[in-house]
């Protein structure tokens, strides 16, 4: 009788461990496939640079930056070049959103950053001056933050009201994790065909704060541009770019970006 009794304990122990084992497999099986998804969405990179029109090794960071951007195209990477401290072509927005960035610590141009302070580098990446060894070093960093999975999937249309733009997009998490203290933003920026001024921000638009997003969550957005007269925009080709950055992480990192067509 005690024979039959633990033989039929140990049965019961037997079944129990196939029981978790099988819930874990499930559970584990359905992580995968979320990070798998989020591996299918690829990762934009998007790139500040500031500048200033006295500043002397300026034009270095911008000629690398700008091949760069030519060479992966905005599927890959999108580059904004952001003017400071009253030199013309600065706006009060792109004042702010440096101060922002960089608080009371050091100021100087250029000043890169990819996907926020992910990736800080002040001045020039060898001082001296070299173009191929800042285009390799800027090329490293820009593809290592390829190499990362996307948690976020954007969307983006924009339309023309009252010579304002206005932007409506979604913005889907894809990763298997909960995602929280993240604003869509945007930015318009003009090609005047020139150095310095191939991606040259006129606009930063107001910031929508997203909900928590769950896995598989999406969050439907739209914001709108300052007014551009219509003869500006048809002289000067007028570009729009959206982001998620996550404005509580210490690095303020940029998860996602996204040209808009």
């Amino acid at each position: 009788m005690n024979h039959f009794k633990n033989k039929k304990k140990y049965y019961l122990i037997v079944i129990l461990i196939i029981f978790i084992l099988f819930s874990y497999a499930i559970n584990s099986g359905a992580n995968n496939k979320d990070l798998e998804l989020s591996k299918s969405i690829s990762r934009v990179v998007l790139i500040e640079l500031f500048v200033q029109t006295t500043c002397t090794t300026c034009p270095q960071a911008e000629f690398c930056l700008e091949e760069l951007t030519w060479e992966y195209g905005p599927e890959k990477i999108i580059l904004l070049e952001e003017h400071l401290w009253g030199d013309g072509y600065d706006i009060p927005e792109t004042n702010a959103r440096y101060d922002w960035y960089v608080g009371e610590g050091a100021k100087g141009t250029p000043d890169v950053f990819i996907n926020g302070l992910t990736n800080r580098i002040q001045g020039l990446a060898c001082e001296c001056g070299d173009i191929d060894e800042n285009y390799l070093y800027y090329k490293k960093i820009i593809d290592s933050e390829l190499a990362r999975p996307s948690y976020l999937e954007l969307s983006a249309s924009k339309m023309l009201d009252d010579s304002s733009i206005v932007i409506e997009g979604k913005v889907k998490n894809v990763s298997n994790i909960t995602l929280k203290n993240l604003v869509v933003c945007g930015m318009v920026y003009k090609d005047c065909d020139e150095l310095g001024l191939c991606y040259w921000v006129q606009d930063i638009l107001p910031s929508k704060d997203i909900p928590e997003l769950l896995p598989g969550d999406i969050y439907i957005y739209n914001t709108t541009s300052k007014p551009f007269p219509q003869e500006e925009s048809n002289e000067v080709p007028i570009h729009i770019v959206v982001f998620v950055q996550d404005v509580e992480n210490p690095n303020k990192e940029i998860l996602q970006a996204l040209y808009v067509q």
